[in-house]
């Protein structure tokens, strides 16, 4: 039901669940989309997830160095095969409506052989700016027309044949050292962001030459050296001071990396992390294999430790051991692809402090796509107060259900140990009553034989009806679900009441449709319950009124049980009288015998027999006792 109402105001859902299936427990991811116009119907897609999830614990469960490293979580390479089979040419489509690519129509001709990628997407790639090359998990996915000229290939294929070229790439210092096709090497600089692929995010690596400065090289000319002997008269004119002179190299010599002088001071991080520091709760980040990259304040606070001693470790090591698995069930969740980030409703884990003691936690975990991969935020919450209250709670309810279940046990006992005595005196009061042996000529003493039988009679239906309240109450009604005919049960309760209907001058009425459905009821305590009803309404209903019992099916398939009444009626405070055990009501001075347990009774009945109870009522405009009966509890006629 509350999966139901979360389709209902979501429009899609996700969840995981275990299923006890033919071929053992199974984990099961349940995802259902609501359809428009469809009066609640919805479409459920069942994925067997289980050796999936086996596998990824197993791998989350591989010791992890305690380095403080960055670490990159690489999924196992998935590539298209050579022909698409329908499920890859599916994920090709979700993948071209993640890239804003609408679904291509079929092709009129078929695509060439070797074609990887759909053309649809190919075309989408080949439109991003730049020469591009897409790379997921060390290996060439696409390479864009300009870059394949800029390197000198004719195609990806050819491309790929360079292993060195992801290498250089995924160094990550933003320069690279490349061999083109003709097997020359030049310097590229180049731009990396994260990209969406089947199977996980890629990387796509936009190139652009280096840029070179020239270099100037002093050249010594071959001048002779000038002489210290003066010049004749009729000499030429002497040579002109020697000055060096400027050639450029004929090769480019790539510059030093300059020294560039640090930034200014910013102030951003540090006021981040005061304000993070802050927090009560403790703010963790954390990368793809759980181990901590920073750990604020609050919790050290929770945690017991330093920052510096935690930096690198695996957060699971500071976790109880069964807490491990919930945190690693829940990484994987949130980093999975779909729905699992956003139904993200945290788990409750125990942490382990440095002082040994154990810390209850309620741990969300949110996840931060960053320039070089996915890292999580982590936040931890203090919850031993609250853990403190609910057992304090859950205590006092068990006792007062402890309480409940010893009194229903003793009325119990009491209700039966009181029949016993309580039949002799009705046997013999009614021999008296009848003068089976000799008539009683004395009728003070007629008057109290009579006053004892029916004062006997009283006696054991407040017995019988405190029985039968004490036996709901302590879950031990025994009750025999059958196909129950609601038509004859309102007649047979008409065929006991109906004296006393006549000595009321209460007129009773029925109105049910034809071919009603049985419903799946305890056939005794359904014809208790309109004995009930239909004796409370003549009780409370003057001369010249009428009781109406009426039933109808409604849109929803649920069938409902009507007993209406013309009586004095009761105002609010009266009706939550009626329904508390031994509570009799008093309207307008009159007094009309009962126990004070026939409509709390009726009321648990129809509760065990999986009925809804409602009751409506005004002061002289009568009561209305409806039962409705859940679409589960009716058959199909």
């Amino acid at each position: 039901e509350d999966f139901r109402a979360r389709l209902a105001a979501a429009g899609t859902l996700s969840q995981l669940r275990s299923v006890d299936t033919r071929f053992g427990l199974r984990d099961i991811r349940i995802t259902a989309r609501r359809l428009e116009g469809g009066d609640g119907l919805c479409s459920v897609i069942l994925a067997d997830v289980t050796d999936r999830r086996a596998l990824e614990r197993q791998i989350a469960m591989a010791p992890a160095p305690l380095q403080a490293e960055p670490l990159v979580t690489r999924e196992a390479p998935i590539l298209p095969e050579p022909v698409l089979s329908p499920v890859e040419q599916a994920a090709f489509v979700e993948l071209g409506k993640t890239l804003g690519v609408p679904k291509p129509q079929p092709p009129k001709e078929p695509e060439p052989p070797g074609a990887l990628i759909p053309e649809f997407i190919r075309a989408k790639l080949d439109a991003a700016p730049g020469a591009n090359l897409y790379v997921k998990q060390s290996e060439l996915i696409h390479a864009d027309p300009r870059a394949l000229a800029l390197l000198g290939y004719a195609d990806t294929e050819s491309m790929k044949a360079n292993a060195s070229l992801c290498t250089a790439l995924e160094a990550g210092t933003g320069r690279a050292l490349m061999r083109k096709g003709d097997g020359t090497e030049i310097e590229f600089e180049y731009s990396d962001e994260v990209f969406p692929w089947v199977g996980g995010p890629g990387t796509r690596y936009t190139l652009r030459t280096a840029r070179v400065a020239p270099t100037l090289v002093l050249v010594e000319t071959t001048a002779p050296p000038p002489t210290e002997e003066p010049a004749a008269v009729d000499a030429p004119p002497a040579a002109a001071p020697w000055q060096p002179e400027i050639v450029r190299s004929p090769q480019p010599v790539l510059p030093p990396e300059p020294v560039l002088a640090p930034p200014p001071a910013d102030n951003h991080d540090g006021d981040l992390r005061a304000l993070l520091d802050t927090v009560a709760d403790g703010i963790i980040t954390i990368d793809g294999k759980g181990q901590i990259k920073s750990f604020s304040a609050g919790a050290e606070a929770i945690f017991g430790y330093r920052t510096a001693e935690v930096l690198g470790k695996p957060l699971f090591s500071l976790l109880q051991q069964d807490s491990r698995k919930i945190m690693r069930d829940y990484l994987s969740a949130i980093g999975e692809p779909g729905l699992g980030a956003l139904l993200n409703d945290g788990r409750e884990i125990t942490a382990v402090e440095k002082n040994g003691g154990e810390v209850p936690l309620f741990l969300t975990i949110s996840k931060m796509q960053g320039k070089h991969g996915a890292d999580y935020c982590a936040v931890v919450r203090d919850i031993t107060q609250w853990k403190k209250t609910e057992g304090e709670l859950r205590a006092a309810r068990d006792e007062a259900q402890q309480t409940s279940r010893q009194k229903s046990e003793f009325l119990a006992r009491i209700s039966h140990e009181l029949r016993t005595p309580l039949n002799a005196i009705l046997g013999f009061s009614e021999v008296m009553r009848l003068e089976r042996f000799g008539e009683i000529k004395n009728d003070k003493y007629r008057g109290y034989v009579n006053d004892i039988h029916s004062s006997g009679a009283h006696l054991l239906s407040l017995i019988n009806d405190l029985l039968d309240l004490s036996k709901v109450e302590a879950g031990k009604l025994e009750l025999n679900f059958t196909s129950v005919n609601l038509s004859e049960v309102v007649d047979h309760a008409f065929r006991l009441v109906q004296e006393q209907a006549a000595s009321a001058r209460v007129l009773l009425r029925k109105s049910f449709p034809a071919e009603l459905p049985n419903v799946v009821a305890d056939l005794r305590s359904m014809r208790q319950i309109m004995l009930n009803l239909l004796t409370n309404a003549i009780k409370f209903t003057d001369a010249g009124g009428q009781v109406i019992v009426s039933a109808q099916l409604n849109r929803a398939g649920e069938l409902s049980v009507k007993v209406k009444d013309t009586g004095i009626g009761m105002n609010e405070e009266q009706i939550r009288d009626s329904l508390e055990p031994f509570r009799r009501v008093t309207t307008d001075g009159r007094d009309a015998p009962g126990t004070g347990l026939g409509l709390p009774l009726t009321k648990a009945l129809a509760e065990a027999n999986r009925t809804v109870f409602g009751i409506k009522s005004e002061p002289r405009k009568g009561t209305s006792i409806e039962l409705t009966f859940p679409v589960t509890r009716v058959l199909a006629g």
